[in-house]
């Protein structure tokens, strides 16, 4: 009886000690983050192949989040907003782009004459960088000069557009960020 309660003493002593021996909880959560955040960057580097379909809103919204996460990723000792206001200008020259468009922009300048808290971040993409570009230009032009001071914006198109937004973004005392439609 004693051979035996001492080998099961021993079998016990050993079990404990083997458990003791894998990865903790601590090292099990951190190896689960880490895996987590290197699937987030594999969904957002496939994310940003810009779509084709300049038509096809389905298709540019995974493009633009993508875009707007990286960017705020990339910017983090900057910028610190965990809700950006991203909008989408349509391409297009049919009605219901050029409605959407027209609503866009109604949009875009309430939003704007209403005022926006300093340490907001907008965005402002399309398929069309020249439609987006004038979009923000006729949306900002009412605005005060210096109104927008703490504000961060991004402009998502060509660098030729950007010229032309980058002033306008500036004169209202936002801060001002772009990303190339590529």
């Amino acid at each position: 009886m004693k051979k035996y309660t001492f080998r099961m003493v021993l079998a016990l002593s050993a079990a404990l000690l083997l458990s003791a021996c894998g990865p903790s909880e601590e090292d099990k959560a951190k190896a689960a983050e880490a895996a987590a955040k290197a699937e987030a960057l594999a969904k957002e580097a496939a994310a940003l192949v810009m779509p084709k379909d300049t038509i096809d809103k389905a298709a540019w919204a995974p493009y633009f989040k993508a875009t707007v996460t990286k960017f705020l990723r990339e910017n983090s000792a900057t910028v610190k907003t965990n809700h950006p206001y991203v909008y989408y200008i349509p391409a297009g020259d049919d009605d219901a782009a050029k409605t959407d468009r027209a609503n866009a922009l109604d949009n875009i300048q309430t939003t704007v004459q209403r005022g926006v808290l300093p340490g907001a971040f907008m965005a402002f993409g399309g398929p069309s960088s020249t439609f987006t570009a004038d979009t923000v230009v006729a949306a900002f032009k009412d605005a005060k000069d210096g109104s927008l001071k703490g504000v961060y914006i991004l402009f998502i198109g060509s660098p030729a557009d950007s010229e032309r937004v980058k002033p306008e973004i500036e004169r209202v005392g936002a801060t001002y960020y772009f990303a190339e439609l590529k």
